[in-house]
């Protein structure tokens, strides 16, 4: 008789030993959480440079340059795109319009850009943006995604005096929180149009991540 329970208890463990062993390599795998509780959902992150957009007005129809492409080195090259100062101004006094009404209307003064870009799943995505602001009255781009209205990315982000911007990341927020899009798998299209004259853009990053990106430019991954 204890022969015989000392063989059940010998076979229960050998049976719980390799049921073990098989859970351990499942939640291994690489595909799961630790655990076994599901498949791990890592974040998205897509750069694109601002000077290498898909489409842009870089220039008016007598000829006047609204956008430009420069770079300049702080260590390393930085390429950007640059709205020189002053044309706005110019732009609205020929058509004696009114300036409140043009530059306060979403997307209404020249100078639109597209970014198009893939989205790997269905996710909510933010836009962020690494610029130099110029001053006060040069540090906003109006954006857009897809067929959105246009908001207006605009902040104080790197500054240093009134007249005086450093490098520094933009977020879109709405309502003081950031303004997230539902996006689903496949091609997009991120839209930039001139708020105001005098910015230096240099990188989109669209990302799952809510968190607004730290440093230097980010590497493509």
């Amino acid at each position: 008789m204890r022969g015989v329970i000392a063989l059940v208890i010998v076979v229960v463990l050998v049976l719980g030993v390799v049921m073990l062993g098989r859970t351990g390599v499942h939640s291994n795998s690489g595909n799961s959480a630790p655990g076994g509780i599901g498949p791990v959902v890592y974040p998205v992150r897509t750069v694109l440079e601002c000077e290498e957009p898909t489409t842009l007005e870089d220039k008016l129809p007598d000829g006047t340059l609204i956008w430009l492409k420069k770079q300049q080195s702080e260590g390393t090259v930085i390429k950007y795109l640059e709205s020189p100062d002053g044309w706005i101004d110019k732009w609205i006094d020929e058509r004696k319009a009114e300036r409140k009404e043009l530059k306060g209307k979403a997307g209404a003064l020249p100078g639109k850009a597209s970014y198009e870009f893939e989205a790997p799943r269905d996710d909510t995505y933010y836009i962020n943006l690494r610029a130099k602001w110029l001053d006060d009255c040069g540090n906003s781009v109006w954006v857009k995604m897809d067929d959105s209205p246009y908001f207006n990315m605009e902040d104080q982000n790197g500054l240093i005096s009134e007249k005086n911007y450093k490098w520094a990341w933009h977020q879109m927020f709405l309502d003081g929180r950031p303004r997230g899009f539902q996006l689903t798998k496949g091609k997009h299209t991120l839209w930039l149009c001139t708020r105001e004259d005098g910015p230096k853009l240099d990188q989109w990053v669209i990302s799952t991540e809510a968190s607004l990106p730290v440093g230097g430019p980010v590497k493509k991954p």
